[in-house]
């Protein structure tokens, strides 16, 4: 019994050990910065078990949609989100076994099910990836399945909602393209409710352009329920409405977030009160919280344990890039604008599981404490220094069983920055400079002659992710 315990021990500290998170990024993230996005696919693919394995398959087939999107390989980024998108799919139905293993473990042994911003921008890029083909149906098929992504995802209650602007926004274009001006205006008057539930303004380009539609679907009324000033001069609009022609730039700036380890420290009293303690990663300062403890099971109401634990945590880069300069035809100065900020949308991610998330993590140790103190009584013997050492190897490998789920696509941009450029039919130069917070140039991207149809929409994107 004594050496089943010890073994059952080990092979669950391996387990808790086997965190590839940061490993993932500490060797991708130089490669992606020092060689580009064709070393970083072919990095991903070699390592494929070593940095992602069965556990995360849903990142390994996501990352690699984000990178060939990036480097312009439409067709195959479209391949592995759909690959990702079906790993989502069949994963809710979760598997009970994983559950169980979690509970006396950690959350890394469950199969990973991306966080909702991570959904939503696999249907923002694969919407993308089918315009750049200009493959209109394809795009007006993936709207339709991110409506229905956005209706699972969505959720308002306590503050909480994964509706999407941008993802709004997107689709009404794509509407307007298809030649469906209703759908496109309904989803213009979705764009306004979305941004005025989520993290981000809705951008004035963005409000110019659902402005000049709503006024053309004679839809007075919903400017009126919106609240958006029906007097608004809409010049730029109103030149793409007349021209019937448009270049939409859409820029990738920065370098999106990842997930460090939060460590957290305090009491659980069972059934009574949750109190921690931890250090602010953005201020340095110690704080503390409380929030109710459900029973646990094997412990009576009052029964008290210190614990400790590790939370998932935003850590934040300081981007090179931070805006785009747009020159068209030798007019610049056109600046895209933000219309998703990933290092929020992770932000908001955190702090709605942030209860959930801490109340689970808590119990989980509270029933491994539990756990190791019925170990410990089983392998006591005569001999002192046996149990010293097997109380001590029983603790340490309860705290190294507790590891946070650092999971998370690592190649998303800080933001997604867009404009659109009203232009005559014809070929237009076009020019796309990446520029830092003091307005120093980054990276020029030259798009030489892009040629647009009459009654077109051109779509260029322009990946800056420093």
């Amino acid at each position: 019994m004594k050496h089943l315990l010890l073994l059952l021990a080990t092979s669950l500290l391996f387990t808790a050990c086997a965190n590839k998170s940061m490993t993932r990024y500490e060797t991708l993230a130089p490669v992606f910065e020092q060689k580009g996005c064709e070393a970083t696919i072919a990095e991903v693919i070699k390592q494929q078990e070593d940095l992602y394995g069965e556990k995360t398959e849903f990142l390994y087939y996501f990352d690699l949609g984000v990178l060939y999107h990036y480097n312009g390989n439409y067709k195959e980024s479209a391949a592995n989100f759909d690959k990702a998108d079906k790993i989502y799919d069949d994963l809710y139905t979760h598997s009970i076994t994983n559950e169980a293993a979690a509970i006396v473990t950690n959350d890394n042994i469950r199969p990973y099910r991306a966080r909702p911003f991570e959904i939503l921008v696999l249907h923002e890029m694969q919407i993308m990836n089918y315009l750049a083909q200009r493959n209109i149906d394809g795009a007006l098929v993936e709207v339709n399945r991110a409506q229905k992504a956005m209706t699972e995802l969505y959720q308002k209650d306590n503050d909480k909602t994964n509706d999407n602007g941008f993802l709004r926004y997107l689709s009404a274009i794509v509407y307007e393209m298809a030649g469906e001006p209703d759908e496109a205006a309904i989803a213009y008057y979705k764009t306004v409710k979305a941004y005025d539930e989520n993290i981000l303004n809705l951008p004035k380009e963005a409000r110019e352009f659902i402005i000049e539609n709503l006024r053309r679907s004679d839809r007075e009324d919903d400017l009126k329920t919106l609240k958006l000033d029906n007097s608004v001069e809409t010049p730029k609009a109103k030149a793409a409405y007349d021209l019937g022609q448009e270049i939409i730039v859409i820029g990738y700036a920065g370098h999106g977030p990842i997930l460090t380890e939060l460590r957290m420290s305090g009491t659980y009293v069972n059934g009574g009160m949750l109190n921690l303690t931890y250090k602010d990663g953005k201020t340095g300062k110690m704080e503390s919280t409380n929030i109710g403890a459900p029973p646990v099971a094997g412990a009576s109401n009052g029964q008290t344990f210190h614990i400790a634990f590790a939370l998932p945590e935003a850590h934040s880069f300081r981007s090179r890039v931070q805006r785009f300069n747009v020159s068209v035809d030798g007019t610049s100065g056109i600046r895209p604008e933000k219309v998703m900020a990933l290092d929020k949308e992770l932000e908001m991610n955190l702090k709605d599981d942030f209860t959930n998330t801490m109340t689970r993590t808590a119990i989980r140790v509270v029933l491994r404490t539990i756990a190791s103190q019925a170990a410990k009584k089983a392998m006591k013997s005569d001999n002192a220094l046996f149990n010293l050492f097997t109380n001590i190897g029983t603790d340490i490998a309860q705290d190294q069983l507790e590891k946070a789920d650092l999971r998370i696509a690592l190649f998303l941009p800080n933001s997604f920055q867009m404009t659109r450029i009203p232009v005559e039919p014809g070929s237009h130069e076009v020019s796309v400079a990446a520029e830092g917070q003091d307005g120093s140039t980054v990276q020029v991207f030259n798009f030489g002659n892009i040629p647009v149809k009459k009654g077109e929409k051109k779509f260029i994107f322009v990946p800056a992710v420093k």
